[in-house]
């Protein structure tokens, strides 16, 4: 992820390698122009590209802070119609400033099956990964399994490359019981998109009843599909009765990072299950 750290250091603090060119530029003018020129205007320059360094570095970072914090009061005045505290402008503001790439065309399947006192969950995810940013940025699979979750990586397709992702799997995190897959990173060219899929298994104790997967990325145009023993149950976000073909779709829903979709089921005696 070198190149989105790159861009965002140098969107943060440009202003370090721009005083840091006039402090250069002045020091070669001054080694090795000066001693074949004399000049009062050039001993002015030099001076003057010095004491310019100084102020970008001095002066810039405090302007920059004033303009943003005055330019997140305005923005967000003007869309909301009232002001906020200043920390929740400030994080509403780090929000959009660091949402450049984000997943859209969500497909996400997943078969439910039993194993013994166990309900396992198939999950195939396939998506595309859009970059709205005005540069190049890369992109790193991710897919993190909680302590308890029995997560398994079966397979992680990018559609650009077909030898990425072989002999994927996750690796313990801590020393909790946690695991994580962290792909290669992949790039998105600015206006650009990549499409991958994930496929993984998890597996939970049947009387827990539910499953929240987790959102890494911003995500937009969501469609589940869930196939179920008869004698299940299940339910999902924003859904009071199971739905009769198994499928729920949220073309406008935005899942933000860290929101959750929530998947509920309940386990019948037997037979065709009723809501």
């Amino acid at each position: 992820m070198w190149r989105n750290q790159v861009w965002g250091w140098l969107e943060e603090y440009f202003f370090i390698p721009v005083a840091a060119v006039l402090w250069i530029f002045s020091y070669l003018l001054h080694h090795f122009v000066g001693p074949h020129c004399t000049s009062h205007f050039l001993d002015d320059a030099i001076v003057a590209l010095m004491i310019a360094g100084i102020l970008t570095l001095i002066v810039d970072p405090f302007i920059r802070r004033l303009a943003r914090r005055e330019a997140a009061r305005d923005i967000f005045h003007h869309i909301l119609g009232y002001s906020l505290p200043l920390p929740i402008r400030e994080e509403l503001e780090g929000i959009v400033r660091d949402t450049k790439l984000y997943r859209k065309e969500v497909k996400l399947r997943i078969e439910m099956s039993e194993d013994g006192n166990f309900v396992v969950f198939d999950v195939e995810m396939e998506f595309l990964v859009a970059n709205s940013y005005y540069h190049d940025l890369s992109f790193e699979p991710l897919i993190q399994f909680e302590n308890g979750d029995s997560g398994k990586v079966k397979r992680i397709i990018h559609f650009g490359n077909p030898n990425y992702g072989n002999s994927a799997q996750a690796m313990p995190v801590g020393n909790l019981g946690a695991s994580e897959y962290k792909g290669q990173p992949v790039v998105v060219l600015s206006g650009g998109q990549e499409k991958f899929k994930y496929e993984y298994t998890v597996k939970f104790p049947t009387e827990i009843g539910f499953w929240f997967p987790n959102f890494v990325l911003p995500t937009i145009g969501l469609s589940l599909t869930i196939k179920h023993p008869d004698n299940f149950i299940v339910k999902a976000t924003d859904s009071q009765v199971p739905s009769p073909s198994g499928e729920w779709i949220y073309p406008e829903k935005l899942w933000m990072h860290g929101k959750h979709l929530e998947i509920v089921w309940k386990k019948t005696d037997g037979g065709l299950a009723h809501s």
